[in-house]
């Protein structure tokens, strides 16, 4: 294997296929990224076998080949080498030889036959979605992924297409939950879990296109852009019925400035431990009075309201609150707290909660 490549398009593809590399696995092969030379041009892949990324880039290529090489170690040496291309190729004894300018780095590698064999599903029902749509609705939606692995349904996150026109993305822990909608012309009617670690991998690479195409064929989810596409497992089992425990009284919401709730809920959070992590929310006609206690000290936060219907009061997780509010976008939101053994409710749009709805769960504090 002979080539040479200019180093800022390998640096940018390199970063695409880092996101599954597996280095706890107890196989190694898991933490080498697959270098293919073909056809003048230059095939990456990496797994961890629950999902793979593919990408290719164009290359002067010198001689065909295959070699696999530690992920971590060779975006580190592209990293710091300061020519503006790279030349690349193996020897008789398994290395990689790396030459630039000033030197050359020879890394071992594993033959080429020892990389998984991952399936490549062929039978996928493809839907053409703006890039910014979609890593618009993971932003707000995945941090409410689950993390108890007993729990596998709660680990990833819901794509509702079953909807003609629209797609929803859901996510809960069981003790929050947060839902986004937008509008898409789509032929199906499918619904998925996405791993939460597949859906992260897809904000990386599809900021740089405009339009990508997500596919669904069985067990699998594949996310293309033309020139790099994830290709990741379904979680296959079903999703919690969300429908039914959304809240249906929304009758005390008032607007607050969304900024300033934030700021105040991470000043109170300052205090907090991990065995105190809630804060009692005092909401008067008016204002929203904060109260946080713990062995370390207490704090108190007063901010102004829109009209409240009624006076009530209940205690959060400040951490949850504090995510839902960073993953909207909007100065002002609606906020609902009905009585304290009711869920919070954070949304953005009073004709269409669903555009962007956080529900937090109260707590005893």
């Amino acid at each position: 294997m002979r080539f040479s490549v200019n180093k800022s398009l390998l640096l940018k593809h390199l970063f695409y296929v880092q996101g599954v590399i597996d280095t706890r696995s107890t196989m190694l092969i898991l933490s080498h990224v697959l270098f293919l030379v073909k056809d003048g041009r230059l095939f990456l892949s990496s797994t961890d076998l629950e999902s793979t990324s593919y990408t290719s880039l164009p290359i002067n290529a010198e001689e065909d080949g295959a070699v696999c090489l530690p992920a971590k170690k060779i975006l580190e040496i592209t990293e710091k080498i300061t020519d503006e291309d790279v030349k690349i190729s193996t020897n008789k004894t398994n290395q990689l030889e790396v030459v630039h300018t000033t030197g050359t780095t020879k890394i071992k590698t594993l033959p080429a036959e020892d990389f998984p064999q991952i399936p490549k599903p062929e039978d996928f029902t493809y839907v053409a979605t703006k890039s910014a749509t979609l890593s618009s609705l993971i932003q707000k939606t995945a941090y409410a992924v689950g993390g108890d692995n007993l729990r596998k349904n709660l680990t990833g996150v819901f794509f509702d297409m079953t909807t003609p026109g629209k797609i929803r993305l859901v996510a809960t822990d069981g003790h929050r939950m947060s839902i986004a909608e937008e509008e898409l012309e789509n032929n199906t009617q499918e619904s998925f879990v996405l791993s939460k670690k597949a859906a992260n991998e897809l904000k990386k690479f599809i900021k740089d296109t405009e339009i990508v195409q997500i596919g669904i064929g069985k067990s699998f989810f594949v996310c293309d852009n033309g020139q790099t596409s994830i290709l990741s497992r379904l979680i296959d089992v079903d999703f919690p019925e969300y429908n039914q425990v959304l809240p249906r009284d929304l009758s005390n919401t008032f607007k607050v400035e969304r900024k300033k709730l934030l700021e105040s809920l991470q000043r109170v959070s300052v205090v907090l431990s991990d065995k105190a992590r809630g804060a009692r929310m005092l909401i008067n006609k008016n204002e929203i009075e904060i109260r946080s206690t713990s062995d370390e000290g207490e704090t108190t936060e007063t901010i102004q309201i829109s009209e409240a219907q009624n006076n009530t009061e209940a205690g959060f997780n400040v951490k949850y609150l504090i995510e839902a509010l960073s993953s909207f976008e909007e100065e002002e939101v609606f906020f609902c707290v009905t009585d304290e053994v009711s869920p919070a409710c954070i949304y953005s749009n009073k004709d269409n909660t669903h555009k962007q709805l956080s529900v937090v769960m109260p707590m005893r504090v």
